[in-house]
């Protein structure tokens, strides 16, 4: 693994190494970024390996990576990365791009008896007999010069994946399931990935289920104000009001400002600099849209210890086969996901297609779909579930 390795801060070298990288048949990558300041991270260092050299994009300097971008589209070329979702994402957001042909090591090692999601560290040592250091995993990576140290990071983080690669895919052919692995890769291929729901955030919470009609559209508008705030002055949403606060306005808006100024909690500040735009939304009747919204939030179901019971055995078996198969069970079904089909809360049907219903079979799947209750016979020695 002998790289050479190119720093790229000048346009004409970008542009060159740009050109070399059009004409290789894959390259891993990684990016480095700075999330904390701002709504839509700061682009920091981007590294890509080849087959023999590794190019640190200082995306500082280089400010327009368009061309990179265009790359990530290229059906020709296979792009390797281990937990490529952030990098995918920021990409999407700074340049629109919807990459083509992916491979995720960290996906792959989930289908090879890897827990999900399993550390890069932790895979390479495991897979390659090779340690690495992470003492500059939060390194300032805005800062120039970057840290000699920083930069070893930044190599370490790609020189590896080819062999990783490599070293999983054979491991998945001899398992059969390196088609599964792409198509798990394949969510980041879709653009529906990269659409942001804006009421997300306010339906996930519980919170909602307390609330009146009213309440209920003011605290939908109110996420929705936060973002779009937040997106607009590049700030993180908890530098416009921190999460812990939105109960509180969200209790005092029918109030008034006497309301505001009884809240010990919530600094006088914040609320004296928004409160025309909260009052705003608060009083604006609710659109049809706003309702149709609502109308979606499923009613709490009343206590059924028997389809808990149920739902509970299920995922369970879910976890046996998956064990069975040497299978992360965080991969084929995460808990979170589990959670939303036994509440009937959003559930995503496409969870039970393609690899995850081949590995599941038929009857559970349909068991998972329907989700009847169970009866339970004993005979003899054995114990014999139905599903009703």
């Amino acid at each position: 693994m002998n790289y050479q390795v190119h720093f790229l801060d000048r346009p004409d070298a970008y542009e060159r190494a740009m050109n070399e990288l059009a004409a290789v048949a894959w390259f891993g990558f990684d990016t480095e970024f700075v999330g904390e300041k701002t709504f839509v991270p700061v682009l920091c260092l981007v590294q890509v390996v080849t087959e023999q050299h590794i190019y640190l994009i200082d995306a500082l300097r280089i400010r327009d990576l368009r061309r990179f971008a265009e790359l990530l589209e290229n059906e020709a070329i296979l792009k390797i990365t281990h937990a490529g979702d952030n990098d995918y994402r920021l990409l999407h957001t700074l340049y629109g791009a919807v990459p083509a042909n992916t491979f995720d090591t960290q996906i792959a090692a989930g289908f090879v008896g890897y827990n999900y999601p399993a550390a890069f560290a932790k895979i390479v040592e495991r897979e390659l007999r090779v340690s690495l250091a992470k003492s500059h995993t939060v390194a300032n990576w805005e800062a120039r010069p970057l840290d000699p140290k920083a930069l070893e990071y930044a190599i370490e983080d790609v020189k590896y994946l080819p062999a990783l690669y490599h070293k999983l895919t054979h491991k998945l052919r001899l398992l059969h399931r390196e088609a599964w692995a792409r198509e798990e890769s394949r969510k980041w291929e879709n653009p529906e990935t990269y659409q942001t729901d804006p009421y997300k955030e306010a339906l996930s919470n519980d919170y909602i289920y307390q609330l009146d009609f009213k309440e209920k559209i003011f605290y939908l508008r109110f996420h929705r104000w936060r973002r779009e705030k937040a997106q607009q002055l590049n700030v993180p949403k908890e530098s416009i009001l921190q999460n812990r606060h939105i109960s509180a306005v969200v209790k005092a808006i029918k109030g008034g400002q006497n309301a505001f100024k009884a809240n010990r909690v919530l600094h006088e500040g914040i609320w004296r600099r928004h409160l025309s735009e909260w009052e705003t939304l608060w009083k604006t009747p609710p659109t049809d849209a706003e309702k149709a919204l609502l109308d979606t939030l499923p009613t709490p179901a009343p206590d059924d210890p028997e389809r808990e019971w149920t739902m509970e055995l299920l995922y369970h078996f879910v976890r046996y086969q998956c064990l069975e198969h040497e299978i992360s069970p965080a991969l084929l079904l995460p808990r979170g996901d589990f959670n939303r089909l036994k509440n009937g809360d959003g559930f995503d049907a496409a969870l039970l297609e393609g690899w995850r219903a081949e590995l599941l079979g038929e009857p559970l799947v349909r068991w998972l779909r329907h989700q009847g209750t169970l009866s339970v016979e004993w005979q003899g020695d054995a114990c014999v579930l139905r599903m009703k």
